[in-house]
């Protein structure tokens, strides 16, 4: 039995809009805007945080979504240079403090029960779609240590890590990578992509993502993840933001590249493909970054080698972009990347011990790979035993850690 029906899909596409200088405008500001394109394109069209969020109304087809992108931002381009603005799509922009994201609603759903068992299920290939979208490799000033920061930041809490729920007990909760939805649209949202910088790939996805959950919600099964597969997700997670279609995932005793991973993943959806009007040889684009392993985040990070300053950087990306193949013609010259080896115990340490500075609150220390708690405090007693840190009870703190620079920099030498 199939939990999705009738078979639908759309996406939330969030794109900052930004003035002659290089800033974003303002939510404020945008509101007249989207209330022209929500009249003129019969979308609902609206605001977010000092963006544009062109919601695609309700899809059965490739075909349908393919369209209204073309025709969304196509009068969108036109309408804002009439006022001297530009679209500047991509999952953050270099310095403004907002992230983006392209969710992707999956409907319908009238079950909560079984969507809730579906949201625990579908923990293995979040991180997945996390590596193929992966662009905001800038954000805030930082650049290239992660090719998803929004992902890796929990983009203020708007795209944080499956807190895996039993339907009998659990409540409605928001912000999750995969998120079961019965307001406004009835759908399953898989909120874990950035927001795309090309229109074609962000076609691709919105029906790559709702086919494979569609082929996933065939075999619902009701059994809680355990402990070892939620760890790796949480690793998958960190992988996939860290290093993008590079990362390499693990499964248990065994590892995966992650390119590997949503090749398979497009082979066993297949069946749902061809309900939404499409095969996979017809998503070009995902198909060419999988052979490559290159998302739009390398895109990003050549032009920021190039241009060093972010707000020219922008401004470069936003008038590149206007033709909306920026990222299309990129991929086809673009080298061919290795994948990465998958975090071993010495990666996952470092990547603590690289939260915990003079003074730093406990919980702080649990934002590297987002481990619960049983893991994440015997990694921290691991690195109390080694002498790496140090904690202490502070009355107005709570619970502290603070690094011992001297023992790191022996142990790095």
């Amino acid at each position: 039995m199939n939990l999705f029906e009738p078979r639908t899909f759309s996406t939330d596409w969030e794109i900052v809009v930004m003035d002659k200088l290089e800033r974003a405008v303002t939510s404020e500001k945008l509101i007249g805007f989207a209330s022209t394109l929500r009249s003129e394109l019969n979308l609902p069209i609206q605001t977010d945080w000092n963006s544009l969020e062109f919601a695609l109304g309700i899809n059965t087809s490739f075909a349908q979504i393919w369209e209204r992108t073309l025709r969304t931002t196509e009068r969108a381009g036109q309408l804002l240079r009439e006022y001297g603005l530009e679209l500047c799509p991509g999952g953050a922009h270099p310095l403004e403090p907002m992230y983006n994201s392209a969710h992707i609603h999956v409907g319908t759903v009238l079950d909560e029960t079984r969507a809730i068992h579906l949201e625990n299920q579908l923990i293995g290939c979040l991180p997945a779609f996390a590596a193929l979208a992966a662009n905001s490799a800038l954000a805030h000033g930082q650049i290239g240590e992660f090719k998803s920061y929004r992902v890796q930041q929990q983009a203020y809490g708007c795209t944080r890590p499956a807190s895996l729920r039993d339907p009998r007990l659990g409540q409605r909760i928001w912000g999750l990578d995969a998120n079961t939805k019965l307001y406004s649209a009835p759908t399953l949202e898989i909120r874990i992509p950035d927001g795309a910088s090309s229109r074609r790939f962000l076609a691709e996805l919105a029906t790559f993502v709702a086919a494979y959950v569609h082929y996933e919600g065939t075999q619902i099964r009701e059994e809680m993840p355990t402990e070892a597969s939620y760890r790796d997700y949480l690793l998958n997670r960190w992988s996939a933001a860290k290093f993008g279609l590079q990362a390499t995932f693990t499964q248990g005793e065994r590892t995966i590249p992650a390119a590997d991973m949503l090749d398979g993943m497009l082979d066993a959806c297949q069946q749902e493909l061809a309900q939404l009007g499409v095969t996979r040889g017809d998503l070009t684009v995902i198909e060419a970054m999988l052979k490559k392993r290159v998302c739009q985040a390398d895109m990003t990070i050549e032009l920021a080698e190039r241009y060093r300053d972010p707000y020219c950087l922008a401004s470069v990306y936003a008038k590149l972009g206007r033709h909306w193949e920026l990222f299309e013609e990129y991929l086809q010259r673009a080298p061919v990347l290795e994948p990465l080896p998958a975090p071993d115990e010495a990666m996952i340490m470092a990547e603590l011990l690289a939260q915990i500075g003079e003074g730093t609150q406990y919980y702080a220390s649990r934002e590297g790979m987002y481990f619960p708690p049983p893991m994440a405090d015997a990694m921290v007693e691991r690195l109390i035993a080694g002498g790496y840190i140090r904690r202490e009870i502070s009355e107005r703190g709570g619970v502290m850690l603070h690094r011992n620079e001297v023992r790191v920099q022996e142990a790095q030498s």
